[in-house]
């Protein structure tokens, strides 16, 4: 089927104005390839609004979506490695590899990892890949995988490496606070490593109800007494949350803070407290390569089921919908997917 020359795609303003605009199908160099978006989670910092906001001041509008899966149409004619129809993964982002920083394993700290490789985003029927995405952020998709599953390869890709940042879990109590789709990977995750008794905290009811199905043996009210725990996952942007973090580690324990509440967010620290009981507070942002490939693989093999996580589909259509039910979410709302082709929610 021959490739339109105009596409629609979304542009995003504020959480409050996302609109839907026809633009002309980006032309690819000969080094570069054109993917058709199957699927493109919306993550929760496509409407961190705090995060958001220094790019649409110098933009306007920005495409943001980075949690890809979609079919190549057209590659350069310099391309080997990838052909017409490969079905792929598409990082939008990755480190350059060399610097200090990626050699000595903090790869998603490096400075290349703010660089874009796609234009213009996952919101939207087609994409171009620019010469180094297609080198460094191209991942074939398994014959076995659908593209739904391809578009979880990167939000688990950072929930891999936010739990390898604190190994070993094996055996160790966990508490997972906050039971949003990054809670609730961690606690698939978990659950496969052989982690110990996993709690799950939440302020919401029926995530909590979701946290059991993925894998909580005990879940817990954001308002009732809080358990103890060896490693302690922080997978939502509150402050009270982070506090209680600190105050609920084991000693010898590790806690991991996934999620930030935004630049002016600070807690206190009772360093003697800690410097006693030997905690380690550890950060973690983003997905590199190798953890995009281990969460690849983790799918594939039904490690790290995914399929019972969406629970809303829309098309391109329906993006300013579909952005208020994440920046808003209503009862029973875990995942939502954008299905540019799709014609209507579902």
């Amino acid at each position: 089927m021959a490739t339109p020359d105009t596409m629609k795609s979304g542009a995003y303003y504020r959480n409050d104005n996302v609109q839907v605009e026809e633009r002309p199908v980006p032309a690819i160099g000969p080094d570069e390839v054109l993917v058709r978006v199957a699927t493109c989670g919306i993550c929760g910092s496509d409407t961190m609004e705090w995060y958001r906001e220094p790019q649409t001041r110098v933009k306007g509008a920005i495409n943001t979506g980075h949690e890809i899966a979609g079919e190549i149409v057209q590659v350069g004619e310099r391309i080997q490695d990838f052909k017409v129809h490969d079905r792929v993964v598409v990082a939008h982002h990755f480190p350059c590899g060399n610097c200090l920083l990626c050699r000595d394993g903090n790869e998603t700290a490096c400075k290349a990892m703010h660089e874009k490789h796609i234009e213009p985003g996952g919101f939207a029927e087609y994409i171009r890949i620019l010469e180094k995405g297609v080198k460094n952020g191209l991942l074939r998709l398994p014959d076995s995988m659908s593209f739904a599953q391809g578009s979880y390869v990167e939000p688990l890709g950072c929930v891999v490496r936010s739990v390898r940042k604190t190994s070993p879990v094996n055996g160790h109590t966990t508490l997972v606070i906050g039971s949003g789709l990054a809670g609730l990977l961690h606690i698939k995750l978990l659950r496969a490593l052989g982690a110990g008794k996993i709690f799950a905290v939440d302020t919401n009811a029926s995530r909590l109800e979701a946290a059991s199905r993925c894998g909580a043996d005990e879940v817990v009210l954001a308002t009732s007494e809080m358990p103890h725990a060896d490693r302690v996952y922080v997978c939502t942007a509150s402050e009270k949350a982070s506090v209680v973090a600190l105050e609920c580690v084991n000693p010898g324990g590790q806690i991991m803070f996934f999620a930030t509440g935004g630049p002016d967010m600070k807690v206190s620290l009772r360093l003697t407290k800690f410097w006693l009981s030997q905690t380690s507070i550890n950060f973690s942002y983003g997905a590199a390569p190798r953890d995009m490939r281990e969460a690849m693989e983790l799918i594939r093999a039904e490690t790290v089921s995914v399929d019972d996580l969406t629970t809303h589909r829309f098309g391109i259509e329906q993006i300013r919908e579909a952005f208020d039910l994440v920046a808003n979410p209503r009862e029973n709302c875990l995942k939502v997917m954008i299905e540019p082709g799709r014609g209507t929610k579902g």
